[in-house]
């Protein structure tokens, strides 16, 4: 008889004891949840919360843009159905003795990813940015450190408001999908690791992008290798045309890219080709400044244009210059002219990458 009361007793301890560890990770969770929205900034939504542990999901996320009327180009910087989240025990008991919060793995998947390029600048997540300023240079108790990060159905709307006309280019990148690791919010002080590829929506067909290598937004450093494969001319001619120009029918490109920036010094050489050049009209008047005629001559005789071209400069640099030679380095002997128009799109990449790495990195506002 003593023998099936201890037992009971023994159970209900041990009921007991499961009940408060669970009200723990229940508790730790949803304070999970308020940290990591903390981190994201102020704007930040979440339809629903479920947890099986040790994943915290949240559904529904959306952050809404700011208050200033037009200055954002969606009416979301980002949003996602759904981000899971994996936090292990030790990470939260480490984190409940003062620690940051360590998050094992997140998952992010089916949502969009709004960014805004002007003058200088590549903004994303302005709220993350906003997030990191009330954040105080000392503090460690919102701070929160993502090991691994995945990607899966996500897109990406890049706004281009530098085109000399003056119009917004929207490029559309959609079915992007990776990796991010070592993530520490709301700073950005440590080392990024990226590897991450997705489609770029064109009008005839869809072009490959990837991106991988690692970055360092506050420090402004950066080693990534850019392909850009068999993507659509029609969706990038406003990089290439200059005022007045007619249209391209039919086209596509190619691009590799290999870009250092260490103490804001950028140096990203590169080779860049297009091939399957069509106009939409007779062969007369120009393409990036040069006669279509002799566009038109070069390719029947080599299948492409090609050229091989390096970026340097700094990134604090306005004037973040080509090497002064790419002009002349367009295979085929189209001359600088050519050159200096294909150079555009080159231009383009470096300019987002000076808007990325030159004046606060992901997340900086324009001002």
């Amino acid at each position: 008889m003593n023998f099936v009361v201890e037992r009971r007793r023994l159970l209900l301890a041990g009921a007991a004891v499961v009940a408060v560890l669970l009200a723990g990770v229940i508790f730790a969770a949803h304070d999970a949840k308020r940290r990591i929205l903390q981190a994201l900034g102020p704007r930040t939504t979440v339809g629903s919360i479920s947890l099986s542990y040790p994943t915290v999901t949240l559904h529904d996320v959306r952050i809404a843009t700011g208050d200033v009327p037009g200055a954002w180009p969606a009416n979301e910087e980002f949003d996602a159905r759904e981000v899971a989240v994996d936090v292990t025990a030790a990470s939260l008991w480490a984190y409940r003795r003062g620690e940051p919060l360590a998050i094992a793995d997140m998952r992010i998947s089916d949502g969009t990813l709004v960014m805004l390029r002007t003058p200088d600048h590549l903004t994303m997540l302005p709220a993350l940015h906003e997030s990191a300023e009330a954040t105080p240079s000392d503090a460690t108790t919102t701070a929160l450190v993502i090991e691994h990060m995945r990607f899966d159905r996500m897109a990406v709307d890049l706004h281009d408001a530098t085109l000399p006309d003056g119009k917004m280019q929207r490029l559309r990148f959609e079915q992007v999908h990776g990796t991010v690791a070592d993530l520490a919010l709301p700073k950005l002080a440590q080392p990024i690791a990226l590897d991450l590829h997705g489609v770029l929506k064109g009008v005839e067909r869809d072009g490959q992008v990837s991106l991988k290598g690692s970055l360092t937004p506050a420090a402004h450093d950066a080693d990534l290798a850019i392909r850009l494969s068999g993507v659509d001319m029609i969706a990038l001619q406003p990089y290439l045309l200059r005022l007045g120009e007619r249209a391209v029918r039919h086209g596509r490109l190619d691009l590799a890219l290999d870009a250092n920036v260490a103490d804001r010094l950028v140096h990203a050489p590169g080779q860049l080709t297009i091939t399957g050049l069509e106009f939409g009209d007779s062969e007369g008047g120009t393409f990036a400044g040069v006669e279509r005629r002799a566009v038109l001559a070069t390719l029947k005789r080599d299948g492409r244009i090609a050229l091989k071209f390096t970026l340097d400069g700094r990134t604090d640099d306005p004037k973040f210059s080509l090497d002064e030679n790419l002009a002349v380095r367009v295979a085929g002997g189209l001359g600088a002219a050519v050159g200096n128009g294909v150079a555009g799109v080159v231009q383009g990449v470096g300019g987002v990458l000076k808007g990325l790495l030159g004046h606060g990195g992901a997340g900086q506002s324009p001002h």
